[in-house]
């Protein structure tokens, strides 16, 4: 046993010393750097380890000061050269963290503190994007807030807290949410006795998780109070229909030919044909409704969109029993057999099933016209 664990022991040292060497060799410097740095930690007397690391840290550091300095002398918007320059530098610094944080000894080598570097091309980054959202921001049209809402987010990555970026964020966020207030939400139940609270709930839930992403923020009542509104959004449910209880009794012969063993001669066969009659019985529900939703401009009152969703559902229970050879039955008669009685749904049970239909259909074009 105890030279059975040597020899995997062996297996897995040699592993992780050839992985390391085909990282190199497929020159993935970075990462043959940091499978050394590892294998050091586990070996700190690795000479494999111990001579890939410096070769390894050498090829990648030269491949980033290479694209340090193209980006440098690149052209095109600042903000992409500097982010590009700093993220050269983070490269750079995050092999210098991971070899002095890893706490192995090398006397002949160690990687160079790219920290004042790194700091200083946050900082130009943090300027670039400032700048380019400040200018943004002065447009003072929504299309360009959200451009400039996107700049100022990065500069305050790059350096937290960067000048007045904080506000100037907020300001830009104020700027580029386009703000819908839901007017009026109408459910015309009639003489139904339904519960409806969950709709409304439902649809500002799901419109604010579509509006989240894309600059929309959705308001019903009270809450739209003291915001600038941009749209009002109205929704009406009507045509709510529910059928009364529906039974249909019938019943069908099925049969099945199957095979039987011959009683005069040993090991033949013979088919028989068994039947039998399901007595089946079917109650339906049927229901429908339609949503109509008309969104226009809060200050032109100009029509957007408009449209309408149909919804229908039947609810159904079929139950039966059988009389015969059951051998005959199939997989879809031992359903009808087997099923359970159903109480019938109430009108609220009805109303969410529909609501779930509507519900779909709404998402999917709130998201076509919010995206």
């Amino acid at each position: 046993m105890k030279k059975l664990s040597k020899l995997c022991l062996l297996s897995m040292f040699l592993f992780a010393c050839v992985s390391t060497q085909k990282l190199y060799e497929k020159g993935e410097y970075d990462k043959a750097f940091y499978a050394a740095i590892s294998d050091l930690k586990r070996n700190p007397s690795n000479s494999d380890a111990l001579k890939i690391l410096p070769d390894a840290y050498k090829e990648a550091s030269t491949r980033y000061e290479q694209d340090i300095l193209a980006a440098k002398g690149g052209k095109g918007r600042k903000s992409e050269q500097f982010a590009n320059i700093y993220n050269g530098y983070f490269s750079l610094q995050k092999m210098y963290d991971g070899f002095k944080n890893a706490g192995v000894k090398i006397s002949t080598f160690s990687p160079k503190n790219y920290e004042n570097e790194l700091n200083q091309a946050a900082l130009s980054a943090a300027e670039a994007h400032y700048s380019r959202g400040i200018a943004l921001l002065n447009r003072q049209d929504r299309v360009s807030a959200r451009k400039a809402y996107n700049n100022l987010k990065l500069a305050d990555e790059y350096v937290p807290g960067y000048k007045d970026v904080i506000e100037k964020k907020q300001e830009a966020h104020e700027a580029a949410i386009t703000n819908v207030l839901v007017t009026k939400f109408d459910q015309r139940f009639g003489y139904y006795s339904i519960d409806g609270s969950f709709f409304e709930r439902d649809i500002l839930w799901n419109l604010n998780s579509i509006g989240n992403s894309n600059y929309y923020e959705f308001y019903t009542g009270n809450e739209g109070q003291n915001r600038r509104i941009d749209q009002n959004l109205e929704l009406s449910m009507y045509d709510i229909w529910f059928s009364n209880l529906a039974t249909n009794n019938y019943s069908y012969r099925v049969s099945k030919k199957i095979p039987v063993k011959s009683d005069k001669m040993a090991g033949s066969t013979s088919t028989i044909t068994v039947t039998a009659t399901i007595n089946a019985v079917r109650r339906i529900i049927n229901s429908r409704a339609v949503m109509d939703y008309r969104i226009t401009d809060a200050v032109s009152r100009k029509l957007i969109v408009s449209d309408r969703i149909p919804a229908q559902y039947t609810w159904e229970s079929l139950t039966g029993k059988y009389t015969g050879d059951s051998r005959a039955l199939s997989a879809k008669d031992w359903d009808i057999v087997r099923g359970n009685f159903n109480n019938r749904p109430d009108y609220n049970e009805l109303y969410r099933e529909l609501t779930r239909q509507i519900m779909t259909q709404f998402n999917f074009r709130m998201r076509d016209i919010y995206r």
